[in-house]
């Protein structure tokens, strides 16, 4: 507590202390316009957005492509596959870079090299050039995964990053499932190179929008402001009360000249102490997995957003040009219409219940003195854990063959592709709600979870279609359901012995 006075605890409209609390700097992002700062969340999202959309606006075109090369079509989808794969490189090489230079400069990079690989992909004469082009993609466009929830943190405060976490997630989730109805309607259209030209076209559109529109966001705040929420709940008690002052905020203004300062190329106001080291792109992320608060949601989020999103994007288009004899656009809409419903819905429930949440969460804290534990974000995985399992066992008793020779067998001389809501039947049955888990696990290393999330979706690629045929999708589907259950089992013991894990863990690191 300062000697020179009561200190002023700055108070949000409802009230309660802000957390973290605001410095009187008008280069603060938190200081930042709410119209600035909803500007800046949207240019996260979109990039986001675009991460997403890139990789998977190929995938209802995966036929044609394939018959261009003169490749299987199995084959055809590893361009896809090693876009995801090196899509878990990115965060790992752009979030350290961007915790020393800022936001921005890792922004500008990441939309620059994505415009230039979209560009290569379009023009690509060979395969494996393609797949070099989408590997360097996967790998620049991924840097807005892991840049975005720092975004977040940058701007918003405790109790208002639900929302904006809820809309950032929504963005990133959905572009890969818009990506396959809009490269549907392209490739039938002009081809499956366009594809690409669109993705590009659209890179270079939002690389001219951040440079002019989106200001640095990287702040270093004073280490008392960081852990204000541990020392409020343990200073309010009625003693020591009175040696604090409470207070509306009002933030400064943010002036034009200052707004141009936060545009340059680099953060101007990096101090001395903020330096780039080798072990913060790999080693430092990844020991993060030493604590089962971050390795059991990355693994949980890793395999159920990877059987709920990422597997079908891989293997339905080939599964329903099979099956349904679907065309691009059939096989665009079947991928990307149930998916993209299910994910709006999931996650315009998910901002808003955690914020709620967190602050009856909170509410309670105080009043008993206590702090809030991080674990119980962790609720919020509910609805994904659930839906999913039943969806992919939906997608057996679709997908069976008597279920398939039941359909034939009432209208025997029908076309079978005047049955594409049977496609889109199966694919809803995966998705509904199940992104939601994303907002239960975002408190949590997003490095590691986005890494996991794209290794776990690299690996489906090249086994799901052959395991399927060897055993039967019915079967696959089957396993592919025991195995989310399964993952969910470290979440449950997580929800009831974590924040004791937590506490035993950091008394062992003050020990050591």
């Amino acid at each position: 507590m300062s000697k020179s006075g009561p200190k002023t605890i700055k108070l949000a409209v409802n009230g309660l202390p802000l957390l973290p609390q605001p410095t009187n700097l008008p280069f603060d992002p938190l200081n930042y316009p709410n119209w600035l700062k909803y500007l800046i969340l949207l240019q996260a999202s979109f990039l986001a957005f675009l991460a997403t959309l890139t990789v998977a606006i190929i995938n209802p075109a995966v036929v044609p492509l394939a018959e261009e090369f003169d490749i299987a079509h199995v084959t055809a989808t590893y361009q896809t596959t090693v876009a995801i794969g090196t899509g878990a490189l990115g965060p790992l090489f752009f979030t350290p870079f961007a915790n020393v230079y800022g936001r921005r400069p890792a922004y500008l990079l990441s939309a620059l090299i994505g415009f230039v690989s979209c560009l290569g992909s379009a023009i690509a004469k060979s395969f494996g050039v393609l797949v070099v082009a989408r590997a360097l993609n996967g790998f620049a466009c991924s840097a807005a995964l892991g840049l975005g929830v720092g975004t977040v943190v940058d701007l918003f405060y405790s109790h208002q990053r639900g929302k904006a976490m809820g809309f950032f997630t929504l963005m990133l989730t959905n572009g890969a499932h818009l990506a396959p109805i809009m490269g549907g309607y392209v490739a039938k259209a002009k081809g499956w190179r366009w594809c690409f030209w669109v993705a590009a076209i659209l890179n270079g559109i939002i690389l001219a929008f951040i440079l002019l529109f989106m200001p640095e966001t990287l702040f270093d705040r004073p280490k008392e402001d960081t852990s204000f929420d541990e020392q409020f709940t343990e200073e309010i008690v009625p003693e020591k009360s009175k040696e604090m002052s409470f207070s509306p905020y009002v933030p400064p203004p943010l002036s034009f000249r200052v707004y141009l300062q936060r545009l340059s190329f680099w953060d101007t106001h990096r101090p001395k102490t903020r330096r780039l080291h080798v072990t913060d792109f790999v080693l430092r992320p990844l020991s993060m997995l030493k604590y089962p608060s971050v390795l059991y949601p990355a693994l949980c989020y890793g395999v159920i957003y990877g059987f709920a999103s990422i597997e079908p994007a891989l293997t339905l288009a080939t599964l329903f040009t099979e099956i349904y004899h679907f065309d691009t656009v059939r096989n665009g809409l079947a991928n990307g219409v149930t998916l993209l419903i299910g994910a709006t819905l999931g996650e315009l429930c998910s901002g808003p219940v955690t914020d709620a949440m967190m602050l009856q969460a909170r509410k309670r804290a105080l009043r008993d003195g206590k702090v809030v534990s991080p674990e119980i974000r962790l609720q919020g995985i509910w609805t994904g854990v659930v839906t999913v399992p039943v969806g992919l066992i939906m997608c057996v008793l679709r997908m069976s063959p008597l279920a398939r020779a039941s359909r034939i067998h009432f209208d025997a001389n029908a076309d079978v592709r005047n049955y594409p809501h049977d496609g889109l039947t199966i694919h809803f049955a995966t998705t509904f709600i199940a992104p939601c888990i994303g907002m239960a696990v975002a408190c949590f290393g997003m490095q590691i979870v986005t890494f996991f999330r794209q290794i776990f979706g690299l690996t489906l690629g090249f086994y799901s279609i052959p395991f399927g045929e060897k055993v039967g999708f019915e079967w696959s589907f089957t396993v592919f359901a025991l195995i989310c259950i399964i993952s969910f089992v470290p979440i449950f013991l997580l929800m009831a012995y974590g924040e004791r894990w937590r506490v035993a863990s950091e008394e062992q690191e003050k020990n050591n």
